[in-house]
Protein backbone atom coordinates (compact mmCIF):
# COMPACT_ATOMS: atom_id res chain seq x y z
CA UNK A 1 0.00 0.00 0.00
CA UNK A 2 1.26 3.40 -0.88
CA UNK A 3 2.64 5.27 1.74
CA UNK A 4 0.54 8.19 2.88
CA UNK A 5 3.38 11.04 2.60
CA UNK A 6 7.13 10.79 1.48
CA UNK A 7 8.55 9.62 4.28
CA UNK A 8 8.79 5.69 5.61
CA UNK A 9 6.52 5.44 8.13
CA UNK A 10 2.60 6.82 8.20
CA UNK A 11 1.83 10.08 9.23
CA UNK A 12 -0.16 8.93 12.31
CA UNK A 13 3.22 6.91 13.17
CA UNK A 14 5.22 9.48 12.66
CA UNK A 15 6.10 11.56 15.85
CA UNK A 16 6.55 7.90 17.80
CA UNK A 17 8.88 6.57 15.24
CA UNK A 18 10.83 9.48 14.16
CA UNK A 19 13.21 9.32 16.89
CA UNK A 20 14.33 5.79 16.01
CA UNK A 21 15.39 7.18 12.89
CA UNK A 22 16.99 10.59 13.38
CA UNK A 23 19.67 11.26 15.58
CA UNK A 24 19.35 13.96 18.06
CA UNK A 25 16.16 14.85 15.77
CA UNK A 26 14.25 16.63 19.39
CA UNK A 27 17.70 19.21 19.29
CA UNK A 28 16.41 20.19 15.64
CA UNK A 29 13.72 22.43 17.42
CA UNK A 30 15.55 23.75 20.09
CA UNK A 31 18.70 24.38 18.08
CA UNK A 32 16.31 26.37 15.61
CA UNK A 33 14.37 28.61 18.47
CA UNK A 34 17.76 29.48 19.69
CA UNK A 35 18.39 30.81 16.31
CA UNK A 36 15.74 32.76 15.94
CA UNK A 37 16.26 34.26 19.33
CA UNK A 38 18.66 36.15 18.21
CA UNK A 39 16.92 37.44 15.60
CA UNK A 40 15.43 39.93 17.52
CA UNK A 41 11.97 40.38 15.88
CA UNK A 42 9.44 41.71 18.17
CA UNK A 43 6.71 40.08 15.60
CA UNK A 44 6.96 36.97 13.24
CA UNK A 45 5.19 35.51 10.38
CA UNK A 46 6.24 32.17 9.97
CA UNK A 47 6.14 29.93 6.79
CA UNK A 48 6.65 26.07 7.68
CA UNK A 49 7.43 24.11 4.48
CA UNK A 50 7.37 20.67 5.06
CA UNK A 51 5.72 20.60 8.05
CA UNK A 52 4.99 18.00 8.95
CA UNK A 53 2.57 16.40 12.07
CA UNK A 54 2.72 20.34 14.03
CA UNK A 55 5.08 19.32 16.52
CA UNK A 56 7.82 22.53 15.64
CA UNK A 57 4.65 24.69 16.11
CA UNK A 58 3.27 23.19 19.22
CA UNK A 59 6.62 24.05 21.14
CA UNK A 60 6.95 27.13 19.55
CA UNK A 61 3.91 28.40 20.52
CA UNK A 62 5.03 28.03 24.03
CA UNK A 63 7.93 30.18 23.59
CA UNK A 64 7.12 32.55 20.96
CA UNK A 65 4.24 35.18 21.15
CA UNK A 66 2.62 37.76 18.71
CA UNK A 67 3.27 34.97 15.70
CA UNK A 68 1.45 33.95 12.71
CA UNK A 69 2.10 30.45 11.06
CA UNK A 70 1.57 28.78 8.23
CA UNK A 71 1.93 25.63 7.45
CA UNK A 72 2.68 23.96 4.26
CA UNK A 73 2.97 20.01 3.66
CA UNK A 74 2.15 17.82 0.41
CA UNK A 75 0.75 14.98 2.64
CA UNK A 76 -3.07 15.35 3.87
CA UNK A 77 -2.53 13.11 6.72
CA UNK A 78 0.01 15.46 7.75
CA UNK A 79 -2.02 18.26 7.65
CA UNK A 80 -4.80 15.81 9.50
CA UNK A 81 -2.32 14.87 12.54
CA UNK A 82 -0.93 18.92 12.44
CA UNK A 83 -4.42 20.41 12.88
CA UNK A 84 -5.69 18.35 15.73
CA UNK A 85 -2.75 18.69 17.50
CA UNK A 86 -2.82 22.61 16.81
CA UNK A 87 -6.81 22.59 16.90
CA UNK A 88 -7.74 25.49 19.03
CA UNK A 89 -4.67 27.75 17.03
CA UNK A 90 -5.27 30.12 14.11
CA UNK A 91 -3.09 29.10 11.35
CA UNK A 92 -3.55 28.79 7.94
CA UNK A 93 -2.73 25.29 5.90
CA UNK A 94 -1.70 24.46 2.45
CA UNK A 95 -1.58 21.24 1.02
CA UNK A 96 1.72 21.57 -1.42
CA UNK A 97 5.23 21.43 -1.92
CA UNK A 98 7.75 24.17 -1.31
CA UNK A 99 7.99 24.50 -4.75
CA UNK A 100 4.71 25.27 -5.20
CA UNK A 101 3.76 28.40 -2.89
CA UNK A 102 4.06 31.58 -4.33
CA UNK A 103 4.77 34.65 -1.52
CA UNK A 104 6.44 37.81 -1.79
CA UNK A 105 8.05 39.27 0.67
CA UNK A 106 5.63 38.03 3.67
CA UNK A 107 7.68 35.79 6.25
CA UNK A 108 10.05 36.80 8.68
CA UNK A 109 10.96 33.22 9.26
CA UNK A 110 11.07 30.40 6.75
CA UNK A 111 11.75 26.57 8.07
CA UNK A 112 12.47 23.31 6.44
CA UNK A 113 12.63 20.75 8.75
CA UNK A 114 14.12 17.22 7.17
CA UNK A 115 11.88 18.10 3.64
CA UNK A 116 13.70 19.42 0.78
CA UNK A 117 15.77 16.11 0.47
CA UNK A 118 13.20 14.65 -0.81
CA UNK A 119 13.19 16.63 -3.98
CA UNK A 120 15.51 16.52 -7.18
CA UNK A 121 18.10 18.90 -8.03
CA UNK A 122 15.83 21.23 -10.01
CA UNK A 123 12.99 21.05 -8.00
CA UNK A 124 15.45 22.08 -4.69
CA UNK A 125 16.52 24.65 -6.78
CA UNK A 126 12.94 25.97 -7.80
CA UNK A 127 11.80 25.82 -3.80
CA UNK A 128 14.69 27.42 -2.86
CA UNK A 129 14.02 30.55 -5.21
CA UNK A 130 10.65 30.47 -3.88
CA UNK A 131 12.07 30.19 0.06
CA UNK A 132 13.92 33.64 -0.86
CA UNK A 133 10.86 35.10 -2.82
CA UNK A 134 8.88 34.76 0.12
CA UNK A 135 11.08 36.04 3.18
CA UNK A 136 10.91 39.57 4.00
CA UNK A 137 14.14 41.91 3.48
CA UNK A 138 16.48 40.60 6.50
CA UNK A 139 14.24 37.48 7.45
CA UNK A 140 15.81 33.67 7.84
CA UNK A 141 15.64 30.63 6.11
CA UNK A 142 16.13 27.95 8.60
CA UNK A 143 17.21 24.26 7.22
CA UNK A 144 17.99 20.54 8.49
CA UNK A 145 18.65 18.48 5.89
CA UNK A 146 20.11 15.05 5.83
CA UNK A 147 23.52 15.56 4.08
CA UNK A 148 25.75 13.64 1.98
CA UNK A 149 29.87 13.55 2.32
CA UNK A 150 31.69 14.21 -0.71
CA UNK A 151 34.23 11.03 -0.38
CA UNK A 152 32.51 8.05 -0.85
CA UNK A 153 34.68 5.57 1.63
CA UNK A 154 33.14 8.56 4.59
CA UNK A 155 29.34 8.08 2.98
CA UNK A 156 29.66 4.50 3.82
CA UNK A 157 30.98 4.52 7.01
CA UNK A 158 28.70 7.43 8.09
CA UNK A 159 25.73 5.11 6.52
CA UNK A 160 26.52 2.15 8.88
CA UNK A 161 27.53 4.21 11.79
CA UNK A 162 23.62 5.46 11.45
CA UNK A 163 22.21 2.06 10.73
CA UNK A 164 23.80 1.48 14.75
CA UNK A 165 22.14 4.27 15.64
CA UNK A 166 18.86 3.15 14.42
CA UNK A 167 19.57 -0.23 16.26
CA UNK A 168 19.88 0.94 19.12
CA UNK A 169 16.98 3.09 19.04
CA UNK A 170 14.47 -0.03 18.61
CA UNK A 171 15.30 -0.99 14.59
CA UNK A 172 16.04 -4.40 13.82
CA UNK A 173 19.18 -4.74 11.26
CA UNK A 174 16.85 -5.40 8.57
CA UNK A 175 14.57 -2.04 9.15
CA UNK A 176 18.29 -0.27 9.21
CA UNK A 177 19.55 -0.74 6.34
CA UNK A 178 16.48 -0.91 4.67
CA UNK A 179 16.29 2.82 5.43
CA UNK A 180 19.70 3.64 4.65
CA UNK A 181 19.28 1.55 1.20
CA UNK A 182 16.76 4.89 0.36
CA UNK A 183 19.60 7.21 0.49
CA UNK A 184 19.89 8.44 -3.07
CA UNK A 185 16.98 6.65 -4.53
CA UNK A 186 13.99 7.85 -2.27
CA UNK A 187 15.30 11.19 -1.03
CA UNK A 188 18.45 12.34 -2.52
CA UNK A 189 20.96 14.70 0.11
CA UNK A 190 23.42 16.69 -1.08
CA UNK A 191 26.66 18.08 0.05
CA UNK A 192 27.61 20.73 2.64
CA UNK A 193 29.36 22.20 0.15
CA UNK A 194 26.22 22.70 -2.55
CA UNK A 195 23.43 23.38 0.79
CA UNK A 196 25.97 26.64 0.44
CA UNK A 197 26.51 27.15 -3.05
CA UNK A 198 22.76 26.64 -3.83
CA UNK A 199 21.64 29.49 -0.91
CA UNK A 200 24.29 31.37 -2.16
CA UNK A 201 23.29 31.35 -6.11
CA UNK A 202 19.68 31.86 -4.74
CA UNK A 203 20.15 35.37 -3.90
CA UNK A 204 21.37 34.63 -0.11
CA UNK A 205 24.19 36.58 0.98
CA UNK A 206 24.72 35.58 4.91
CA UNK A 207 24.66 31.86 5.33
CA UNK A 208 26.05 29.49 8.35
CA UNK A 209 26.35 26.08 8.92
CA UNK A 210 25.42 25.76 12.67
CA UNK A 211 24.56 22.74 13.45
CA UNK A 212 26.09 19.11 12.06
CA UNK A 213 25.84 15.18 13.60
CA UNK A 214 25.46 11.71 11.50
CA UNK A 215 24.20 12.92 8.28
CA UNK A 216 22.37 15.78 9.10
CA UNK A 217 22.74 19.43 9.03
CA UNK A 218 21.16 22.94 10.67
CA UNK A 219 21.89 25.40 8.24
CA UNK A 220 20.09 29.42 8.24
CA UNK A 221 20.46 31.71 5.70
CA UNK A 222 19.53 35.78 5.72
CA UNK A 223 18.11 37.79 3.32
Amino acid sequence: MKNDNTTPVSAGAYDAEIEKTIPYYGEFYDQTFDVIEQCGFSEMCWLDLGCGTGTLEKMAMKRFGNTKFVLVDPSEKMLDVAKGKLKDSDIQYICGDSASIDFDSCFHIVTAIQSHHYMQQEERRKATEKVYKALKKGGIYISFENVIPEDDVVKAKELLRWGKYQQKHGKTEAEAKAHNARCGVNYFPITVAGHIALLKECGFSHVHVFWYSYMQMGIYAIK
